[in-house]
């Protein structure tokens, strides 16, 4: 579904973005708006958790682009309503305890209107859909002012980004063999034979295992030859 913004008819624009973050199922909403807006039917909580992020990359064909976006790790107000992250103090305490590596993330443009402040839903637009590629969590502190800072990077790919690093095939050892074939044993010596030297086309210097004996190689010979 396309979606057609608006064009601007005064000197100024007012907007915000809207994140939609999915993590195990369940949906978080934030943004960076004065207070919270509710758009297609979920509210976008704008208290101020979401810092910031990266420039977003346009282009015209689909490409790897990935952004970095910046979230608050100072503990919530525990006044605020309705609840951001619910069950967890900090944004920080919400990424390490859960499997946040391969989240959704969606980032939404919203517009509004210049004079009432209401959000324009007509010209809400997607600007990054991708998936969170991996984390990082900053703790500071300003000696001279006494102010502790605490932020959380979260670095997000898209598709095509995902689809680059994704290893094709499958590795050829016993915990693989058993992953996709349960008690089946035909890889479990391969880490035994991986290091094993093989000269192969070297003519073959071992013992004999026996089948043929007699003079001429003829089988069943008594091994004695006849006088001529």
């Amino acid at each position: 579904m396309s979606i057609v913004i608006p064009a601007v008819s005064s000197n100024s624009v007012r907007h915000a973005l809207f994140i939609k973050l999915t993590v195990n199922g369940t949906d978080y909403y934030i943004s960076n708006a004065y207070k919270s807006f509710t758009y297609a039917g979920d509210t976008y909580i704008g208290l101020g958790h979401f810092l910031g992020f990266d420039q977003i990359q346009d282009d015209l064909r689909s490409t790897n682009n990935a952004i970095q976006v910046t979230l608050s790790g100072i503990p919530k107000n525990a006044a605020e309503s309705p609840d951001p992250i619910p069950g967890y103090a900090s944004y920080i305490a919400f990424i390490l305890a859960q499997k946040i590596k391969g989240s959704l993330i969606k980032i939404y443009r919203a517009f509004f209107n210049t004079t009432t402040g209401e959000l324009l839903t007509s010209s809400v637009s997607m600007r990054f859909s991708g998936y969170i590629s991996n984390y990082t969590i900053t703790d500071g502190l300003e000696f001279s002012a006494k102010d502790n800072t605490r932020t959380v990077v979260v670095q997000c790919s898209s598709i095509n980004g995902v689809l680059e690093r994704k290893i094709s095939g499958r590795r050829t050892n016993s915990v693989d063999q058993k992953f996709f074939f349960p008690g089946d044993t035909g890889m479990d010596r391969v880490l035994a034979i991986s290091n094993t030297a093989f000269d192969f086309g070297k003519p073959y210097s071992g013992g004999g295992t026996g089948g043929l004996s007699g003079s001429g190689g003829e089988p069943g010979g008594n091994g004695v030859g006849e006088a001529g």
